[in-house]
């Protein structure tokens, strides 16, 4: 279950106020078992799109629901580590500076962690999501998301266009990854 740390009022969130903390600042959660998909697909460092497609699968009726639900039409599944992505650096550094979207930024993670540090009704606060976690960042939101010391997250990112995950940075063109 995910866990938060305050930044404004320098205090950890105790676990049952979670899901309510993050209401109130308007950003959903859900937690989704993670048993339906085979866990050694769940652990494994690279996926073959079969594979990815399994998983993707495993959720599908969860998918299908939140996606009805909340307006998304389409979803992929992103593995970060450093066995599997070449680029890894290169692509924590995008999403390690503060950015916007213009759209909901949502994550099912299906292993590993990351956390996302968000500013919203004027506080700023840290969310470590891990496996079973669904987070959605609403639009608009400045954050930042970064992996922690296990280095390896393996998410469900579902979409409200087609165009997939789109940054925007102060003053600087949106980049798309």
């Amino acid at each position: 279950m995910a866990k938060i740390y305050d930044h404004t009022h320098q205090k950890d969130i105790p676990t049952e106020s979670i899901a309510a903390y993050l209401a109130e600042h308007g950003v959903h959660y859900e937690f989704w078992p993670v048993e339906s998909a085979p866990e050694a697909l769940r652990r494994q460092d690279s996926l073959t799109p079969a594979e990815q497609q399994a998983i993707l699968g495993a959720f599908g009726a969860s998918i299908a629901r939140i996606s009805k639900e909340r307006g998304y039409i389409s979803h992929d599944l992103i593995v970060l580590n450093p066995n599997s992505t070449a680029n890894l650096e290169e692509l924590l550094k995008n999403f390690e500076r503060t950015h916007i979207h213009t759209e909901d930024e949502v994550r099912f993670i299906v292993d590993g962690e990351g956390i996302f540090t968000l500013t919203r009704n004027g506080d700023t606060f840290s969310v470590t999501v891990t496996a079973g976690d669904l987070i959605s960042v609403p639009e608009g939101t400045p954050h930042y998301f970064t992996l922690t010391d296990v280095r390896n997250v393996k998410a469900v990112r579902l979409f409200q266009t087609k165009e997939g995950w789109v940054a925007i940075y102060q003053d600087e063109e949106p980049v798309q990854a």
